[in-house]
């Protein structure tokens, strides 16, 4: 295991890295397993599939693990290609990744040797961390677009849907109760929102079957923080204290956007400033909710919901 050992000190690295151009550690690997997960992930995997996920800023541990739940079920299934041999469309390991046939050789591109022992498609730690290596390059990279990044890995689209649900399951947090600190309602807002990342859009929707619009996944977010918001974008301007100045911004701040920018009641979208430059929202319905910077040309001004 001294090359994985390896792996995590390089990651504590990189967290401390993000840490310095203002992204909170709390966002790395998508947060802290539910009750759900603890039950359902072997604890031979669930430091895998966290410390693979940490390799890989922008994709949440908890995709990763749904993915090893649906392919499967972290390791425990017999049937076949999990242990040896491969499935009938060439697919093998606990990760389901193909080595040849219709699955094509996708872990000879993608292969990570976790562990030192030589890269092994049976191997839990290096089928993991191959796993993440190959969603981070398609797509999960940053949060980009990890809805893309699933679909890529299995050309399905109820794939995807069933594989976000789980990684909801597996991330979902008790929140916290009214009246917590401000900077940890403000964290625990971030933090929900970035284990949201890849789930489809829908207008109106406030997290029903997994699907969001702008200010409905900002109520959420706030929700979790035990704080409550109200559910438009435009109520959401008037929810918290102004921050006028774009440099005193800190992460779970709301950002707004406006077709006047002299008129608050023109605003259409709202999102969640996360640090660095970037938010997380729920675009529209060509896009899943993802990281992206958050200053454009219809930037209107930021909320800090936690100040009076």
């Amino acid at each position: 295991m001294g090359k994985l050992l390896v792996g995590v000190l390089a990651t504590v690295f990189l967290v401390l890295g993000l840490v310095a151009v203002g992204l909170s550690t709390s966002l790395i690997g998508g947060g802290t397993p539910s009750v759900q997960a603890q039950r359902d992930i072997p604890a031979a995997y669930m430091p895998l599939y966290r410390a693979a996920a940490d390799s890989c800023p922008g994709l949440p541990w908890s995709v990763l693990a749904a993915i090893g739940k649906v392919e499967s079920n972290h390791g425990r299934s017999t049937a076949p290609g999990v242990t040896s041999g491969a499935n009938f469309a060439g697919a093998a390991g606990p990760m389901q990744i193909g080595i040849g046939g219709k699955a094509g050789n996708t872990f000879a591109g993608y292969a990570v040797d976790a562990d030192g022992g030589g890269a092994d498609v049976y191997n839990a730690a290096d089928a993991v961390f191959t796993a993440a290596n190959y969603l981070c390059r398609n797509g999960a990279a940053r949060g980009a677009d990890v809805a893309r990044a699933v679909f890529a890995y299995n050309h399905a689209d109820w794939y995807v849907s069933k594989v976000l649900a789980v990684a909801s399951g597996y991330a979902a947090t008790q929140g916290l109760p009214p009246g917590a600190p401000a900077e940890e309602v403000a964290a625990a807002a971030v933090q929900f929102a970035y284990t949201q990342l890849g789930h489809p859009y829908r207008w109106g929707a406030t997290g029903e079957e997994g699907f969001y619009d702008c200010s409905g996944l900002v109520m959420q977010a706030y929700r979790a923080g035990g704080q409550q918001i109200p559910r438009t974008s435009r109520d959401q301007w008037f929810s918290g204290a102004r921050v006028w100045n774009v440099g005193d911004m800190q992460p779970g701040d709301l950002v707004f956007y406006a077709y006047n920018l002299t008129d608050p009641s023109t605003i259409h979208h709202v999102g969640i400033y996360i640090g660095a430059g970037n938010m997380i929202d729920a675009p529209n319905r060509n896009a899943t909710v993802r990281i992206t910077p958050f200053l454009r040309g219809d930037f209107i001004g930021a909320v800090r919901p936690t100040a009076a």
